[in-house]
C-alpha cells in the first residue's frame, strides 16, 4: 500500500516553489489528496452532543478567528500507490492565549516550530519565521495548481475543521453563515470529499466511528510514519487507513462521498471552482502576474467581480505551473 520510498517532505519558503511544481506534476497521476491541518486550538469548545447548529456556530467562530499552522498533503491513486507526502509550515498565524485544547498544537510545535525560552530558542523562532511559508504565497500557488487538475478526490479524518481551514486559507474569506451554505461551498470548491471517521461508523469492529485516527490505525494494523499531530504524518496515515478500509471492507466509495462527521448535510458535487480569491489584494496580484508573463488577462474587472459574481463563482487565471 505505502511506497517503500515514502518520506514526508518539509516545505519552507526556500523550497516552496520547487515542491509546488512537484505536487502539480504528481497530480497528473495521483488524483486523490488526503490532507490534515494543525491549528492553534479552540476559542469556543463545543460540548459533546451539541446540536448541529451549535457545532457549526463554534466551527465558524474558531476558524474565522485563528489561522492554520501546518497543512499536510498526501497524494495517492485508486490502486493504493502513494505519490508523496508534503508538510507545509506556515508562519503568519497568531497563538491566542484564550485557545483551549491545544495539546495537538503544542505537540506539533514543540520541536519543529515555535520555541519560547532562551536566546537560542528565540533565534530558532526567528529562523522559523524567516523560513516558513507565507499564507498568501501558498494560496496563490495552490489555487493555480488546482485550476490545472479536475475531478480530484479529497480524504480527511474528522475533516470538518480541516476543510474549513483549507477553504479559508485558499479564499481569504470567513466561513459561510450556515451549515447549508458551507456544504454547498464544499461541493463547489472541492468536488468529491470523504471523511474516514464518518466511514468508520458503518464498518464492523470500528466502534461506530467513535475513535481517533491513532486508535483506528492500530485496529487496522496500519503503521504511522513520523509523529502524531504533525500534519504531514497525519495526512499519510489518513491515506493508508482509507486504503486499508477499502481493502478490508470492500465498500463502494460513492456511498460515502459528500458526508462529513459532525454535520448531516451531504455536500453535493458540482463543477468545482477552479480558482477563488477572496481578498482584493489577491485580485491585483493575479492581475499583475498576467501582465508580467504577457498572457491575456482572464480576470473579471473588479466592478464585475463585486456586482456580478457571487461568493463562489468561478474565476480563471493563467497557468503558472
Amino acid at each position: 500500500m505505502e511506497s517503500s520510498s515514502t518520506r514526508i517532505k518539509q516545505v519552507w519558503e526556500w523550497n516552496f516553489y520547487n515542491e509546488m511544481l512537484c505536487i502539480n506534476d504528481k497530480l497528473d497521476t495521483y488524483h486523490t489528496i488526503a490532507f490534515d491541518t494543525e491549528f492553534p486550538g479552540f476559542l469556543h469548545q463545543t460540548p459533546r452532543h451539541s446540536s448541529e447548529e451549535k457545532v457549526y456556530e463554534d466551527l465558524k467562530y474558531n476558524v474565522d478567528q485563528t489561522k492554520i499552522v501546518q497543512l499536510g498533503l498526501t497524494l495517492f491513486d485508486d490502486e493504493g500507490n502513494i505519490g508523496g507526502t508534503w508538510q507545509i509550515n506556515f508562519y503568519n498565524f497568531v497563538v491566542n492565549e484564550r485557545c483551549q485544547g491545544q495539546s495537538s498544537f503544542q505537540s506539533s510545535l514543540n520541536k519543529d516550530n515555535v520555541e519560547k525560552n532562551g536566546n537560542n530558542n528565540l533565534n530558532k523562532k526567528n529562523r522559523r519565521r524567516r523560513d516558513a511559508v507565507d499564507m498568501l504565497h501558498f494560496s496563490i500557488a495552490f489555487n493555480e495548481i488546482l485550476s490545472n487538475h479536475k475531478n480530484l478526490k479529497w480524504v480527511t479524518f474528522h475533516g470538518l475543521y480541516d476543510f474549513a481551514y483549507l477553504w479559508r486559507l485558499l479564499s481569504g474569506q470567513d466561513l459561510p453563515n450556515s451549515t447549508l451554505e458551507f456544504s454547498v461551498m464544499l461541493g463547489r470548491v472541492f468536488g468529491s470529499v470523504y471523511d474516514v471517521k464518518y466511514m468508520a461508523r458503518f464498518c464492523e469492529g470500528l466502534m461506530d466511528g467513535e475513535l481517533g485516527l491513532e486508535k483506528l490505525s492500530k485496529i487496522l494494523e496500519v503503521k504511522r510514519l513520523g509523529r502524531a499531530h504533525q500534519a504531514g504524518s497525519d495526512s499519510l496515515l489518513t491515506a493508508n487507513v482509507f486504503l486499508r478500509m477499502k481493502m478490508v471492507y470492500g465498500f463502494e466509495e460513492e456511498c460515502f462521498k459528500g458526508f462529513l462527521y459532525g454535520i448531516s448535510t451531504r455536500t453535493e458535487t458540482s463543477c468545482p471552482i477552479l480558482v477563488q480569491f477572496g481578498l482584493p489584494m489577491n485580485y491585483h496580484i493575479m492581475q499583475h502576474l498576467c501582465d508580467m508573463i504577457s498572457l491575456p488577462t482572464c480576470l473579471p474587472s473588479p466592478e464585475n467581480l463585486i456586482i456580478v459574481q457571487g461568493h463562489y463563482d468561478i474565476m480563471l487565471v493563467p497557468a503558472m505551473f
